[in-house]
């Protein structure tokens, strides 16, 4: 049938088609971004040469008008008002970066100075070059902002630091590649605690590592003073003007990993911490005349009493070194043998692990999965039973009577990167499950089990 049909009156239909799937608006959007000059030849060569040769000769003039663009970068320095300008109109490309090195050298030395950039693309050469220009005035006390087109300021990217450093706060001085080395550790932890019984013999390399990290100090501290105390200084003239007023009283371990200013996002004045082995909470009376075990007590008591804060937390950790101790055991000790002052203190921890093993209490945790292994079951129910040590102190059972305090259970996963807290009513010792729910990006995620 279709042989009937003459090939004019088929070209004819193929031509009315196509047309009508021309869209006006969006050539009007091409040629607002000047992409029209693609857009037209592409037509042409599919209407001289054929679909394919048509689409293959606009992507040859798509990737000509890419590089011509590429290659226009322009570069300006100009100085407002005593500080210098780079204004940069284009994209920032490998073909820019000479252009770029020339137009940056020419500003003095530790100068204050803004670059803004007018474009939307950077490569890995244009940003190195940057960088290293940036980290050369840094040095001579120089200061660099980057503001983008509408002249907002644009926060420094990820890697400004070291590769492996992000930008949590500004307190960013994290020296990745001078660390000294240290051998593999098996174990999932990097502070897994020594038995009693090993030798303290002095490393050959302890001197180095001595230097290198007084060299670490005073390079932070320095590194606050130049960027952080500029920011916060006059929060902590007020601060310490009016004195502090923290509304939660945060107790976790001290171990390395966690920092809890960045962990709860706060600031000066905000948390009054209290940091130890283990996030362990002595119960009233335990601590022997000279002990010093009433060091945490007493930072409860004023935290309550006196600075009348709002909440407390107790907040455990995955791969808790104390929580490993503790499932290991204690080494021997006797009269020749004493125990030590770790393990001395670690006693507070030993309920937990009867709670752990009891059959009188549901196995904490984790909201839609159980504990991967038996340390974490143990990180967990320490939480839960320290809230419980914390009840029992006078001060904190006073006020939560009084409806005045709130007390919570947090667990903090190093690895993921996440935190969970205990559902409301295993914090306040009210239900009998203890369960940890998952803490997402705008609220809690209550998963199930």
């Amino acid at each position: 049938m279709f042989e009937w049909i003459p090939l004019a009156a088929l070209a004819a239909l193929v031509m009315v088609v196509g047309v009508q799937m021309v869209s006006f608006a969006h050539i009007r959007n091409v040629h607002k971004h000047r992409e029209f000059p693609v857009y037209a030849a592409t037509v042409a060569g599919v209407v001289a040469f054929g679909a394919l040769a048509g689409v293959a000769l606009g992507v040859g003039v798509a990737v000509i008008v890419s590089l011509h663009r590429l290659g226009r970068t322009k570069i300006t320095a100009t100085e407002q008002d005593g500080r210098h300008v780079v204004t940069v109109h284009g994209q920032l490309t490998f073909l820019a970066v000479p252009r770029l090195t020339r137009t940056l050298g020419q500003l003095p030395p530790g100068v204050d100075a803004t670059v803004e950039l007018d474009g939307f693309f950077m490569d890995h050469a244009a940003y190195e070059a940057i960088q290293a220009w940036r980290g050369a005035q840094l040095a001579q006390g120089g200061r660099i902002d980057f503001t983008g087109r509408s002249g907002s300021r644009i926060a420094e990217p990820a890697a400004a630091a070291h590769s492996c450093c992000r930008p949590w706060t500004p307190w960013r001085n994290h020296h990745c590649h001078d660390r000294p080395t240290r051998p593999a550790d098996n174990s999932g932890t990097t502070d897994s605690l020594p038995d009693s019984g090993s030798g303290s013999g002095t490393s050959p390399t302890a001197g180095a590592g001595r230097k290198g990290g007084a060299h670490r100090l005073l390079s932070g501290l320095s590194s606050f003073q130049r960027n952080t105390a500029p920011l916060v200084r006059d929060e902590l003239a007020r601060l310490a003007s009016e004195g502090q007023c923290p509304s939660q009283l945060f107790i976790t371990c001290a171990d390395s990993r966690l920092v809890t200013s960045m962990i709860t996002s706060s600031g000066p004045g905000d948390l009054f911490t209290v940091r130890n082995v283990g996030n362990l909470v002595p119960p009233p009376g335990t601590a022997p005349a000279g002990s010093g075990d009433d060091s945490v007590a007493a930072a409860i008591e004023y935290a309550v009493e006196v600075l009348r804060v709002e909440s407390i937390t107790v907040c455990g950790h995955s791969g808790c070194g104390a929580m490993q101790a503790l499932l290991k055991g204690e080494p021997d000790s006797g009269p020749e043998k004493p125990r030590t002052p770790l393990w001395r203190w670690l006693r507070h921890g030993l309920p937990s692990l009867e709670r752990m093993a009891s059959r009188r209490h549901s196995w904490a945790r984790i909201s839609g999965r159980l504990p991967t292994d038996e340390v974490e079951q143990l990180c967990l129910t320490n939480v839960v039973q320290q809230l419980e040590h914390l009840r029992a102190h006078e001060s904190v059972a006073r006020r939560l009577a009084e409806g005045t305090l709130q007390l919570h259970g947090m667990y903090f996963h190093v690895g993921e990167a996440q935190a969970y807290l205990l559902t409301e009513g295993s914090s306040s010792g009210t239900e009998p499950d203890e369960v940890f729910d998952r803490v997402g990006t705008g609220e809690l995620e209550r998963t199930g089990v």
